[in-house]
């Protein structure tokens, strides 16, 4: 049952909370069982609390570290999670149904037997997590790192699986009737039928792999090229079955590896993607100009409206890999807050209405060219002006944390 006292803190606000941390390191916060569903708690800092049945459905926390955090049968359904640190924590048997855990940090972490069905985990870093009996059926795993996860028994019937990092995974005995392994996630594999008991972590434990390195950086639209390049190889040479198995944008050499079905396919597959990928940068370096004018007009008319971009957009920023479609979401999310606000109001008594959106505007075509950094400090800026409107919302904080705000 949850501490009287930690609770009355908690309900102070973050910065209350924090301090209250800060200064009692010798405290462990007990907030277990406690009724938190929708709250917003952006940015506390909860490492090490106990919140063991803790009930946060459809709570606000990205931006929160609850590293070593004791969530056993949490109630997580429908939580906002982005960029929450989890490494170390105990989530054994927590729901995390349809939370969005994006860029979340797992490292390490506990998860035997939680349920994350439907749960948005694109970017997330399930490295070395334990998720034996873990239910990811129909999670979104994007681009996740799953490196050396024991994921035994677990189901990964219907996950999608582009571009996840999965040297070193246990699959043992798990539950995996079909997968999406395109970017989109539309195409079902196998289509037609459902993989027999252990066929899924046959083909895909020890699946013999080829790496195409980025020696000069790997750009925003490297990913979704490539993408484009396995489809085109896979349509003239199908008995590759060459997939895309995992996408590091960190480091000095960012590089892409793919699986192929059998080893004497690595040599001429590898050959292929080169040929393929350069042939495909050479056009759209001639369309480049075109292009971004085109992503900047539709950006222009799109009013409050949500953009829609390929969520495998990715860039390297601070030595972290960044997702375009994350921070288009965050800025269109605080277009919003700013459109709904009367023109009149005390919010837009430093900077008018129209130009705080035009600001917003910009920002987004930054973003869309994958200048991130940038377009983070201008609405750094902004929210400073124009206040408690933008300063107390997930979104702001989101751009916040970036600049070191």
């Amino acid at each position: 049952m949850a501490n009287p006292e930690h609770l009355a803190i908690l309900k102070k606000g973050v910065d209350a909370w924090n301090q209250w941390r800060m200064r009692s390191h010798q405290i462990t916060p007990d907030l277990s069982g406690a009724n938190l569903a929708e709250y917003a708690l952006v940015g506390f800092n909860f490492t090490g609390t106990h919140l063991h049945n803790v009930n946060l459905a459809g709570a606000q926390l990205s931006n929160s570290n609850l590293s070593r955090a004791n969530l056993i049968g949490a109630n997580l359904t429908e939580a906002w999670l982005e960029v929450v640190g989890f490494s170390e924590a105990n989530l054994t048997d927590a729901d995390l149904r349809r939370a969005r855990l994006m860029s979340a940090d797992f490292f390490g972490t506990i998860l035997r037997g939680a349920n994350v069905a439907g749960a948005n985990l694109i970017h997330a870093n399930l490295s070395k997590a334990k998720l034996e009996r873990a239910n990811l059926r129909c999670a979104d795993l994007r681009y996740c790192l799953i490196v050396g996860a024991d994921l035994t028994c677990a189901n990964l019937t219907g996950s999608r699986l582009y571009g996840a990092a999965k040297d070193d995974w246990i699959i043992k005995d798990i539950e995996c009737k079909y997968v999406f392994l395109d970017v989109a996630g539309k195409n079902r594999l196998p289509q037609e039928r459902d993989f027999a008991p252990g066929e899924f972590e046959q083909l895909y434990r020890t699946l013999p792999t080829i790496e195409y390195v980025f020696q000069n950086g790997m750009t925003p639209m490297d990913p979704l090229i490539m993408d484009r390049v396995v489809k085109a190889i896979r349509a003239d040479k199908s008995e590759f079955d060459i997939q895309i198995d995992s996408i590091s944008a960190r480091g000095l050499a960012p590089s892409i590896k793919f699986t192929v079905q059998q080893e004497e396919y690595k040599e001429p597959a590898l050959q292929m993607v080169v040929v393929e990928y350069e042939s495909r940068l050479q056009r759209l370096e001639t369309e480049k100009d075109r292009l971004y004018d085109l992503l900047g007009r539709a950006i222009d008319r799109a009013g409050t409206r949500l953009i829609e971009v390929g969520s495998g957009a990715v860039v390297a920023m601070d030595n972290a890999t960044i997702n375009i479609e994350q921070h288009i979401h965050q800025a269109v999310e605080l277009q919003k807050v700013i459109t709904e606000q009367p023109a009149d109001s005390p919010t837009f008594a430093k900077v008018a209405k129209k130009t705080a959106l035009d600001i917003i505007g910009s920002a987004l075509k930054d973003v869309a060219k994958g200048q991130v950094k940038e377009a983070a400090k201008q609405i750094y800026e902004l929210g400073k002006d124009l206040g408690p409107v933008i300063v107390n919302t997930a979104a702001y904080e989101f751009f916040r944390s970036l600049v070191g705000g």
